[in-house]
């Protein structure tokens, strides 16, 4: 893999876990993954591809002030699309943080042009692609209506803002994200009304897959509704559907695979009984992308 993006943590890139939060891990590739398609012979100035797929693990926490090189590389080609995969690794000890494999595309259309991939083509790391998830095309999934009878509870509901969104209008891959996690305390149903830094127990994100469907301008209005698909001993993994707020109509979707995480010791621990019996009530039953 070669070099396409350096940096370090900023303190408002964390989040209330003390760490950097999901959001700026895309964004941060997203940055990155101009460079390799510079080197591919498919820079920004003549079309960016769009984020149609990702799978991301996480592997090691960055705080604040954590120096970083990405490194990045092309898997495959098709002629609609071009898996990548790019690996942020911490600048003082060498170890990789994360790893993103990102298909790029035009929404169905076949790529522009034949991107220069035989010097950039890579083996997937063995620390990087998918574990826990699937990254097959998802099935059909329901819209808003359908998935509240399943069970789903509404998250989040809020709008694109114009800041959001890239030189074309299309909102980036890195707030769809922050959108999703937006809305995850939402969820949680802990019942202690303090939040999570009081409570000293929050989660850690072990792996995510987000899809996408259609792109999506400012001022659409979104809705997130998202449902417990499987909890374990110390994890949980939660299924997201993004709604079109006119339509109701599934735009994106995602899985996530999380830890408890103690916040003072920074380690993950097995689910305490009250939060376990409140999670198993919200379990759906056939859920999944």
């Amino acid at each position: 893999m070669i070099i396409i993006g350096k940096g370090s943590v900023q303190q408002e890139e964390c989040d209330v876990m003390g760490h950097m939060n999901v959001r700026h891990y895309v964004a941060r590739a997203a940055d990155a993954l101009d460079w390799l398609m510079l080197e591919a012979g498919l820079p920004p100035s003549r079309g960016r591809l769009a984020v149609m797929d990702q799978h991301l693990r996480f592997l090691r926490e960055m705080s604040p002030g954590t120096p970083f090189t990405i490194r990045g590389g092309i898997v495959s080609v098709a002629a609609d699309r071009l898996r990548t995969v790019v690996e942020i690794r911490n600048g003082a000890t060498d170890m990789p943080a994360a790893t993103l494999v990102t298909d790029l595309g035009l929404w169905g259309a076949p790529l522009p042009e034949a991107p220069k991939a035989e010097p950039l083509l890579v083996a997937m790391p063995d620390h990087a692609g998918p574990r826990g998830l699937g990254f097959n095309p998802p099935p059909p999934l329901p819209d808003r209506d359908a998935a509240r009878a399943m069970g789903l509870t509404e998250g989040y509901r809020g709008a694109v803002r114009p800041h959001e969104c890239d030189t074309d209008g299309v909102m980036r891959p890195d707030v769809i994200i922050a959108r999703i996690w937006d809305g995850v305390p939402n969820l949680r149903n802990r019942g202690t009304g303090v939040g999570i830094k009081e409570e000293g127990m929050g989660s850690a994100a072990l792996e995510y897959r987000v899809a996408q469907f259609r792109p999506m301008q400012a001022g659409q209005l979104l809705t997130v509704c998202s449902g417990l698909k499987a909890l374990g001993d110390k994890t949980t993994t939660w299924t997201h559907l993004v709604h079109d707020g006119e339509t109701g109509e599934v735009v994106a979707a995602a899985e996530a695979v999380g830890i408890a995480f103690d916040l003072k010791a920074r380690k993950a621990v097995a689910i305490p009984d009250e939060r376990r019996a409140a999670l198993t009530a919200l379990l759906v039953p056939g859920l999944g992308l």
